[in-house]
């Protein structure tokens, strides 16, 4: 408000009279009317009032910031700027306690050439990604680039979205000293991820790859780690074509898709050296930790400008990557990459704000002469493939390549406006997260500009140069679009739209976490909470629900790209015969620590409506027993090699049936063509009754194929003896491991099975089927440690108090038919629970097994004798079996039984255990199924089990090049012994069962052979009745079950 009319260039008189404004002395002054006044050439201030007898004139903060102005004050000044652009309305400075801004008109010209200057640095500062402006001088001074003229670089203010999205603590100087003298001499490179949001191509990943001279630096979009191998081959075999030089060094750490068989042997056959970080010392890695830092930090401040929707993150990434290449200046050779690499000085006059508003020709489908030439949209970078800009079609709701693309690089569009549910038509929603579609091919072309808003021009990219114009997938970009990466070789193709995803909300954090923090590349993942809010974690039940979230949408189209690449069905019309129905089954995955690292979404059919002799006929297939895997890694320990994991994606997709199979199209993404046509099967489907045996008989024959021997005793073995070094593997289902001791048939073995299926390929054995192994060089460690305190978390125990034994001596429990009677379904939960963890917990067996055996009808006493076990385990969390290197590899087996234990039935029960060497590979705890006369009896009914466990790991061992005869097995029964080697009939034996003198048999036959060990050395006896905690403790040790926390 003002007391001066003469200020104001547009005034109307106030009608009403009574209107008046109270000063703070209690004067009141009337309001005469309200105008307009000039602070500039071209702007000013509206809404002014005209005060009769205002001494001053006073301007309002409030309904400043209201008009959308944000103002910054200091202790000598302040500034006022326009939110719109970021530029410089006016200043004022402290006169006593209030602001003074002077808007005298023969000050107003150089007011406004001095804006106009600053806010086309500002301008140019937003469109090459928020680069700093002291960097933008230097290139300006120095002429690094072509295109930026005429435009004055000052940083009279803050940049709030530089603010929101870079900003950090002090920084560390780095050295000035070149350690490199050309291109591709050293590559660096690093992945980051997973990051939140799926991005419109499907990726959760980014390989970033630096040139050490150059600074250049590249980009790949990955949907899984396990494609970094497949896409950094591909690079470096391109990159030494294009640029006609040899790559000799590579920089990574020690990430497990860097460090693996497959590009090891890469790097061998092309003479490239492969460096490694020191582990958990990102510092050695320093050039591309901070170059992700940069990518992310720029690729956050342009989404969050103009908040541009989180999944299109790799569109940012891949839009700073362009950038930086072209305008940060080498510290020392004070160039821009691209010159350093290329030659050539780059062209940055095409570039334009980052989500920035724009206007895209409608060239097809426009359905009168009246509809409108041009939709809105908001710029997403620049094509790689050709002289156009990547733009987003707000109307169509998909990603265009255009080269007639009109700015407005004031505004962006809103989140929200983008691709709102409730304005999409039901028919319209994608049903697959996306699809590509080809819309012709874009040439630049004059377009009419009569009906385009005259305050913008139309651009089109420059092509006088054509070192700038983007090329096929040229390496000289240093991006790659997230939709093109994976191709195998890309080819000249027309321009590509893209259906982004649709959702409803979305959240509220950015995309690559909280903008007021730093990056985090995938070498420091480290902490849970950070690393679990990457991926969804929540596992729909219906397909309804996932269809809402784009991460499901992504994986599910995950597994129908599966079914086409494996050529699985075929759709045909619906025949007479049965028709099975398909279903989506979502599952997380996660790592050995327990953190979700991927969604899976499995198209399963449902096998329960299959028709025996019709859709099906043989069903059963091997599965490797733990046993087996426990034998494996105790040789593998024994010897000293390492053993490897992979795993075949969609394994049983590979498998061929021979039946007739039809089932129904996969829900929620039914053929729009044909609805009522159903899939004829030619492969296995997850879920039908011959799948398991279809993908068996396939990978057994494959492997026979390639000189591989099916193991006699266990058919999910397969080994394979070249020049005296034997190759072992072991098959669960999809899930591999494999080693031996000559590391070149490791190798060898990745390749064959690389190019035979689809893998993906985990390095080294650490995690498998939920046991964590470690393997170190005195030995093998096998722990279920993460399963162990989740399973305490679940039934609430895990804070409380340890106990120092799993069951106290007086443990035998009975029926207690009087007591009250428990949840049987939470009983059985926690029984079924502490039995898996028994697979690498031989301690805790007897326990488990005899609170098992009340499982029908549960009490309060056996919860009691329940929750003292979690107890234990309270106290022995990280406890598991240890496998260590020795100089023999001997089979023994020991035998226990205890008599009349059960207070039940009055049966004993049988403890066995065996050992490879030292190690423990086998063990077992079972009531017998006959109550025993004797103590004779219940022993030799116990060592009888053990011989049986003992003939089938003999036969397995012969797999392995083991011939053994005469194998022990210790007793601590003389009776029982003699009963095994005497075939002496009397009163006190003639009524046990003919099947328990199988025993007897193979000690006749030199298989087996029964001798005699003291009670004290009886490592069996833990396996059948309790014991004092000195006893217990002794025996747990003798069993080589040790705390991780212990090893070196």
């Amino acid at each position: 408000m003002t007391g001066e009319k003469k200020m104001f260039t547009s005034y109307v008189k106030n009608k009403d009279p009574q209107d008046s404004i109270i000063f703070g002395d209690g004067n009141q002054g009337k309001v005469k009317g309200l105008g307009k006044i000039a602070i500039s050439n071209e702007h000013s201030i509206s809404n002014v009032f005209l005060v009769e007898s205002l001494g001053y004139n006073l301007l309002s903060v409030s309904q400043l910031c209201h008009m959308g102005y944000n103002c910054l004050f200091t202790n000598v000044d302040v500034s006022v700027f326009r939110r719109s652009d970021g530029s410089l309305a006016f200043k004022g400075v402290l006169d006593g306690k209030l602001y003074l801004v002077d808007f005298a008109k023969e000050e107003a010209g150089l007011d406004a050439c001095l804006i106009a200057k600053t806010s086309m640095g500002w301008l140019w500062h937003r469109r090459l990604a928020h680069v700093g402006m002291k960097n933008l001088h230097k290139l300006l001074k120095g002429e690094h680039v072509i295109g930026l003229t005429n435009v004055h670089f000052e940083k009279d203010r803050p940049c709030a979205a530089c603010q929101a999205g870079k900003q950090v603590g002090g920084a560390h100087h780095s050295k000035n000293v070149m350690t490199t003298s050309r291109p591709l001499e050293l590559l660096h490179m690093d992945l980051f991820g997973p990051v939140a949001y799926l991005s419109i191509g499907g990726s959760k990943y980014g390989l970033v790859i630096v040139d050490d001279f150059s600074r250049f630096t590249w980009v790949f979009f990955l949907q899984d780690k396990s494609e970094t191998q497949g896409t950094l081959k591909r690079f470096l075999r391109r990159a030494q074509n294009e640029f006609e030089l040899k790559v000799k060094k590579i920089r990574s750490d020690n990430g497990s898709e860097f460090k693996n068989l497959q590009v090891e042997e890469f790097l061998e056959e092309e003479g490239i050296k492969h460096e490694f970080s020191a582990p958990y010392t990102p510092q050695q890695n320093g050039v591309v930790e901070r170059k992700n830092r940069t990518l992310i930090d720029m690729a956050r401040t342009m989404l969050g400008e103009f908040k541009t929707p989180e999944y299109f993150w790799s569109e940012a990434v891949n839009t700073a990557c362009h950038a930086i290449n072209r305008v940060y200046l080498h510290r020392l050779l004070k160039k821009t990459s691209y010159e350093l690499l290329t030659g050539n000085k780059p062209n940055v006059s095409y570039f334009r704000v980052f989500g920035s508003k724009c206007y895209i020709l409608v060239k097809k489908g426009r359905n009168s002469k009246f509809a409108p030439k041009a939709v809105e949209g908001f710029l997403l970078g620049y094509d790689s493939n050709t002289k156009a800009y990547r733009v987003f079609n707000k109307s169509s709701g998909l990603v265009e390549v255009s080269s007639d693309v009109v700015f407005d690089e004031t505004n962006g569009s809103p989140r929200e406006q983008v691709v709102d549910c409730d304005d999409v038509d039901e028919e319209d929603v994608p049903t697959a997260a996306i699809r590509t579609m080809a819309i012709g091919e874009v040439r630049p072309q004059e377009q009419d500009e009569r009906d385009q808003p005259s305050s913008s021009t139309m651009v089109h990219p420059p092509t006088e140069d054509d070192e700038q114009v983007p090329q096929v997938e040229a390496l000289d970009q240093g991006g790659a679009q997230d939709d093109q990466v994976m191709e195998e070789e890309a080819q000249p193709a027309p321009p590509t739209q893209v259906r982004a995803m649709i959702q409803r909300d979305h959240p509220v954090d950015q995309i690559l976490g909280d903008i007021s923090k730093g990056v985090t590349t995938r070498s420091r993942l480290v902490n849970f909470c950070e690393h679990y809010s990457f991926v969804s974690s929540i596992e729909p039940f219906r397909v309804e629900e996932a269809l809402l979230d784009p991460d499901w949408v992504l994986a599910m189209q995950e597994e129908l790209n599966n079914f086409k690449r494996n050529e699985v069905w075929t759709l045909v019309p619906r025949p007479k015969q049965n028709v099975v129905g398909t279903k989506w089954v979502f599952r997380n995955k996660q790592d050995e620590h327990g953190v979700v690292t991927r969604n899976k979404a499995r198209l399963v059919a449902k096998g329960y409506a299959q028709v025996a002799g019709l859709d099906f006929e043989e069903t059963f297939a091997p599965v490797a027993r733990l046993e087996s895997i426990r034998i494996l890694l105790a040789y593998a320990a024994h010897h000293s090699f390492r053993l490897y994991q992979m795993d075949v994606k969609s394994a049983f997709l590979n498998g061929p049936i021979k039946e007739e199979v039809y089932v129904e199209q996969p829900p929620g993404f039914e053929d729009e063509r044909y609805p009522d046509h159903v899939c004829k099967l030619s492969k296995a489907l997850y879920g039908l009754k011959q799948a398991p045996r279809a993908w068996y008989e396939c990978l057994r024959d494959f492997l026979i194929a390639n000189a591989f021997k099916v193991g006699k005793a266990d058919p999910t073995l397969f080994t394979k003896t070249c020049d005296g070094d034997l190759f072992v593997c072991q098959i669960y289902v999809d899930d591999i491991i494999f080693g031996s001791t000559n590391q070149k048939s490791c190798e060898e073995f990745s390749r064959v099975m690389t190019q035979k299926f689809e893998m993906s390929m985990m390095g080294e054995l650490n995690y498998f089927l939920g046991f964590q192994v470690k393997q170190l060089k005195d030995g093998t460690f096998i722990s279920q440690t993460k399963y162990t305190q989740d399973l305490l978390k679940r039934f609430g125990m895990k804070d409380a108090k340890p106990a120092k034994t799993p069951m106290g001596t007086d443990g035998h429990t009975d029926l207690n038919k009087g007591g009250k009677s428990i949840d049987q379904k939470a009983y059985r939960s926690m029984i079924g629970s502490l039995l898996y963890l028994c697979a690498s917990r031989p301690d805790i067996m007897l326990s488990v097994c005899m609170c098992a055996r009340f499982q029908s009808d549960p009490k309060e006493c056996h919860l009691v004798a329940v929750k003292r076990i979690l107890r234990y385990l309270v106290a022995t969390p990280c406890f598991g079996l240890w496998y260590p290197k020795g100089s023999t590899f001997d089979l023994v087996g020991y035998s226990d039984s205890d008599y009349a234990g059960c207070k039940v039935d009055r049966k004993s029960t049988s403890g066995t255990c065996q050992f490879l060497g030292r190690s423990l590979v086998s063990w077992n705890s079972k009531k017998q199924t006959s109550v025993a006369l004797s103590t004779a009896e219940a022993e030799y009914v116990a060592a009888g089990q053990c011989c049986a466990q003992l003939l089938w790991m003999r036969q397995t061992l012969r797999d392995f090049g083991y011939n053994l005869s005469k194998v022990p097995l210790l007793c601590d029964n003389e009776s029982a012994i003699r009963m095994a080697e005497n075939p002496v009939e009397h009163s006190r034996t003639k009524h046990i069962d003919i099947r328990h003198h199988f025993l007897r048999d193979h000690q006749q036959k030199g298989d087996i052979e029964v001798f005699h060990v003291s009670t004290e050395n009886q490592l069996a006896d833990i396996f059948t009745k309790p014991l004092d905690e000195k006893t217990f403790c002794r025996l747990r040790s003798e069993l080589n079950v040790i705390d991780s926390r212990n090893l070196d």
